[in-house]
């Protein structure tokens, strides 16, 4: 079966109402990226020829769906990168196909790639949220990261994405080598002058294979210590707060309302598809699905039939082969229910909302709150009592890993 025809298949899993489509092009690369992308210098051409197939298989999703999608959210990469003719015609064929009952479209962009021009179609799409990769308004620390970008092209960007009245959310990296917390305060405030509605605040991390990491192994780049970048990322946390931004995720924050539905769809755990060169699918089981497809679906190294929770499909990150058969490009992943289990807890933990009760209950026949007795008694003054939702107060959402570390010996 293809990708499309599992993903309509209602009678074996929740119908997905998220879609993610991944843009595997950049002008260039930052120096901490590790995200599956290409320089857009390979050509026009291949951009054209990889929204055509894109294209193609949304077509054959839209009539697979038994339901209208909820939330699309374009990522990369940098879609804006793509040529305008292309980047406009990806736009308004997914407006067609999926523009009706949709709540939430985002498109993430570059500021480099940002124009008048591509911020026009998208609202003739119906796009109705920008999320901007702004990283620091500090030069400095923009040559640090390797970006293209530098503090006038982030304020020329949300300038231009303020006229266009769309939600904005915008990512900033702390933790950055030579990075203070007046500079990171600096970076927030100006976001909130900007009238950015939704801050994503990461910590740097260093990938294997990054120019970041080659900077550190031969000694040129030397990172804060943990302490040290957490005193910063909180004094720009309490910056966002006085603002009125909630911290509703690990590292995400918004006025309420502003919160993105479609990452909310992935820390639920709930179906989504994911379309593109290397973008990856997650069907979630329904409850007691039963068919010889389903066998057939668990027959695994690591997976038994009986205990098949969740497919995970990822389309192929090899581009030519990609453009010459996606669907043969896939690999499937069978989850069983303990790795499903986990997941559901991991991913939930990060929110402000926590982990559903009932759906835990509902999908693993256990009750939370007994089967992690053992952690919630160790963390007891971390954990915020519900009977609802299983969450962490603010200070637990900051000692999320060792946490989850104790959660992960349970299962």
């Amino acid at each position: 079966m293809t990708l499309p025809e599992l993903a309509g298949g209602a009678d074996l899993f929740e119908i997905p109402e998220s879609l993610y489509i991944h843009i595997p092009f950049c002008s260039s690369r930052c120096g901490y990226c590790d995200f599956h992308s290409f320089a857009a210098g390979r050509g026009s051409k291949e951009g054209e020829r990889y929204v055509e197939v894109l294209l193609r298989r949304a077509q054959a999703l839209k009539a697979e769906l038994r339901k209208p999608l909820r939330t699309l959210y374009i990522g990369g990469g940098t879609p804006t990168a793509l040529p305008f003719d292309v980047f406009r015609r990806l736009l308004q064929e997914l407006s067609r196909l999926f523009g009706p009952g949709l709540r939430e479209w985002t498109v993430e962009a570059n500021p480099e790639s940002l124009s008048e021009r591509k911020l026009a179609a998208m609202i003739d799409a119906g796009v109705s949220r920008l999320s901007v990769g702004i990283q620091s308004m500090d030069d400095r620390d923009l040559e640090v990261l390797g970006r293209n970008a530098r503090k006038g092209d982030n304020e020329k960007a949300l300038a231009l994405a303020r006229r266009s009245g769309m939600d904005i959310s915008a990512d900033l990296i702390a933790g950055i080598p030579g990075q203070t917390e007046k500079g990171l305060d600096s970076s927030v405030r100006m976001l909130l002058d900007a009238g950015v509605d939704h801050v994503s605040l990461y910590d740097l991390s260093i990938e294997d294979g990054t120019a970041l990491e080659k900077k550190k192994i031969k000694g040129e780049l030397f990172l804060p210590n943990e302490d040290r970048s957490y005193v910063i990322r909180k004094a720009a946390e309490r910056v966002l707060g006085d603002a009125g931004y909630s911290r509703y995720e690990v590292s995400n924050f918004c006025p309420p309302g502003k919160e993105s539905l479609h990452n909310s769809a992935y820390w639920s755990m709930v179906s989504y598809v994911g379309l593109g060169s290397g973008a990856v699918s997650s069907l979630m089981l329904v409850e007691k699905a039963e068919s010889s497809l389903v066998r057939e679906l668990g027959r695994d190294d690591n997976t038994s039939t009986g205990t098949l929770a969740c497919l995970r499909a990822e389309e192929g990150r090899d581009l030519d082969a990609y453009l010459a058969d996606p669907d043969a490009s896939i690999s499937l992943t069978r989850i069983d229910k303990k790795d499903s289990a986990f997941e559901l807890v991991m991913m939930g933990l990060r929110t402000r909302r926590g982990v559903d009760s009932l759906r835990f209950e509902r999908r693993f026949g256990s009750d939370i709150y007994s089967f992690l007795a053992p952690v919630l008694e160790k963390w007891k003054d971390r954990f915020v009592p519900d009977r609802e939702f299983l969450r962490l107060d603010d200070e637990g959402l900051d000692l999320l890993n060792p946490i989850l570390l104790d959660v992960l010996k349970l299962f």
